[in-house]
């Protein structure tokens, strides 16, 4: 069932020992720190979390972040949709040092007082899933944008630029 009202703060404990599942989703605009990496911060994160207590008593959360954003094309420098599918396995510990105890399998997800900010673990999971370069395919550039990207375009080619070293030849010349 999709919820439009996840909770802001969960207790991973209480939701773990319950086996609950949370499923919605969040504005990218709640996301403060991704959004001043996307051309746009319109559209949803659509979060699916099963939560459940492991054979050695962690407490761990299963699933799945999916998001559409949009980026800057590194080529046109218009927005481009990239498609974000994140799969979660996160162990939720107390502090850094119990961090450093659970398998290699999960992720840690530091808990403060016992809670979580839904939100800001989201907003972690989408920023490390984001491409570090992103681009149209070459058919879906804006072709206008393209046309002023070519350094070739920008240079007459009947102008004649003063050699910068000519007042050095004049002063060797005067010398001889």
């Amino acid at each position: 069932m999709l919820n439009d009202t996840l909770p802001k703060y969960f207790d991973p404990r209480k939701h773990a020992a319950h086996e609950v599942t949370l499923e919605g989703r969040l504005p990218l605009s709640q996301f403060p720190e991704l959004s001043a990496a996307l051309a746009s911060n319109e559209g949803n994160a659509f979060v699916h979390l099963d939560f459940r207590v492991d054979e050695d008593r962690r407490y761990i959360a299963t699933g799945s972040i999916k998001a559409t954003v949009q980026v800057e094309c590194q080529r046109c420098l218009e927005a481009a949709p990239v498609e974000l599918e994140v799969d979660l396995c996160v162990c939720f510990v107390y502090d850094e040092d119990h961090a450093k105890n659970i398998p290699g399998d999960y992720d840690p997800v530091v808990m403060t007082d016992g809670e979580v900010v839904l939100a800001d673990m989201v907003e972690q999971e989408l920023i490390l899933a984001l491409p570090i370069v992103a681009y149209h395919d070459e058919s879906g550039c804006n072709p206008v944008a393209l046309k002023y990207a070519s350094s070739t375009d920008d240079a007459p080619d009947d102008e004649i630029k003063p050699n910068p070293f000519s007042i050095l030849a004049e002063l060797k010349a005067k010398k001889n």
